[in-house]
C-alpha cells in the first residue's frame, strides 16, 4: 500500500477471480481504496452470476467441439473433451448443454465411469454416428482417468478419442457479450471510486450491475445450478 501511495495512485481496480479478489480484499482491509471486477472463465466467483471472460471461453470450446464432431461423425467415434474451470463445473456444464453432449462430468457430481460407458454404448446402439462427453478438468474422473478406465474395463462401441483444450480457452477474440459486459463493469468500477465507495466487487446479478462487499466475495462460494445438469441428461436421451 505504501508503494501505491508513493506512486500517487489514489485507487485501484482489480480485474480477476478468486485469487485476485482475495488480494484486493487484503488491500481494502488496510484502508486502500479498491474495487474489484468479476473476471474469470471459471465463473466461480461469488457476487456475479456471469463473470467477464466466460462467454468467450464457452464459445471457443463450442467451436472446438463443432470441429471435432465432423471427424467423429465420419469415423464413428466418441470424443471426450476436457475443458477448464478448476474446481468449478460451470464451463463444462454450459459447453455440454450447448454442444449436445451425451454426458457431462463435473466436480460437483460424483461420477460412476460405468454409467458413462453405458450412456456411450446406448448412443451407439441407437445408431448415432458419434458421441460427445464433456469433462471438467477438476472432476476426479478427468479425461486421462476416464481414458485409462475405458482402456482397462469396457468396450464402448465407438472408438474413443481424447482432446484436452487447456489454455486455448483463455485466449482468442472476446465475444460481443464480454465486450459489452467489460464496458459496463469498467464504467461501474470507476463510478464507485469516484463516489468514494470501495471494498466491493462489481458483478452482474439478475441482469443488473450490482456491488458485493469483497469480504463476502472471498468468504462465500457460488453454487452451481445442478438442475441444468439433470436437464442435460434428460435431453441426451
Amino acid at each position: 500500500m505504501t508503494f501505491l501511495n508513493r506512486q500517487g495512485i489514489e485507487g485501484l481496480v482489480v480485474i480477476g477471480g478468486n485469487g485476485s479478489q482475495t488480494g484486493a480484499n487484503a488491500l481494502s482491509l488496510k484502508g486502500f481504496p479498491v474495487v474489484g471486477v468479476a473476471s474469470t472463465i471459471d465463473n466461480d466467483l461469488y457476487g456475479s452470476e456471469t463473470t467477464l471472460g466466460v462467454d468467450t471461453a464457452l464459445n471457443i470450446a463450442l467451436e472446438a467441439i463443432d470441429r471435432l464432431k465432423v471427424t467423429a461423425s465420419s469415423h464413428q467415434r466418441a470424443i471426450l473433451v476436457e475443458v477448464m474451470g478448476r474446481g468449478c463445473g460451470y464451463l463444462a456444464l454450459m459447453t455440454g448443454i450447448a454442444g449436445g453432449a451425451e454426458t457431462i462430468i463435473l466436480p460437483e457430481v460424483e461420477t460412476n465411469p460405468e454409467e458413462v460407458a453405458k450412456e456411450l454404448r446406448e448412443a451407439y446402439q441407437r445408431g448415432k454416428s458419434h458421441a460427445l462427453v464433456v469433462v471438467a478438468e477438476g472432476a476426479y474422473y478427468n479425461a486421462r482417468r476416464l481414458e485409462q478406465y475405458f482402456q482397462e474395463h469396457r468396450e464402448l462401441g465407438f472408438e474413443l478419442r481424447i482432446t484436452i483444450l487447456g489454455y486455448v480457452q483463455r485466449g482468442g477474440t472476446p465475444s460481443a457479450c464480454d465486450r459489452l459486459l467489460g464496458t459496463r463493469f469498467g464504467s461501474a468500477a470507476t463510478d464507485c471510486l469516484a463516489r468514494g465507495e470501495h471494498g466491493v466487487l462489481i458483478g452482474l446479478l439478475q441482469g443488473r450491475i450490482a456491488v458485493t462487499p469483497l469480504s463476502e466475495v472471498v468468504s462465500k462460494k457460488k453454487p452451481l445450478d445442478l438442475t441444468l445438469w439433470r436437464m442435460a441428461h434428460v435431453l441426451a436421451r
